[in-house]
């Protein structure tokens, strides 16, 4: 909702606050990722941080490996690059269309 609007400190906030309730929900943590890696080159590092710790507890979370691989970019790891965006790709082509739980 914030990001949307361009309000990237609030949605910071939000998703941290959110962290606080649920320390291991993944998707804060990518979201958190994501909006350090559009803050730029010295909030990479943290970046990075929350992104393997997303996939440490949701390996194959694709947008983690998405995100993971545009902080290596844009740090210059292009080999670390290509293999999170290789995996990402790979998990976007065995995504099924529906969701399992959908079906049951």
């Amino acid at each position: 909702m914030y990001e949307g609007r361009g309000q990237i400190q609030e949605a910071m906030v939000a998703h941290c606050n959110a962290l606080l309730q649920e320390p291991n929900y993944v998707p804060c943590k990518v979201s958190i990722g994501a909006l350090l890696w559009k803050m730029g080159s010295k909030a990479l590092p943290v970046a990075r941080s929350f992104l393997s710790d997303a996939l440490r507890l949701e390996p194959t979370n694709r947008s983690a490996w998405y995100y993971l691989g545009m902080v290596h970019r844009d740090d210059g790891r292009i080999a670390d690059a290509c293999d999170c965006f290789q995996a990402a790709s790979m998990l976007e082509e065995s995504d099924p269309v529906e969701s399992f739980s959908s079906i049951i």
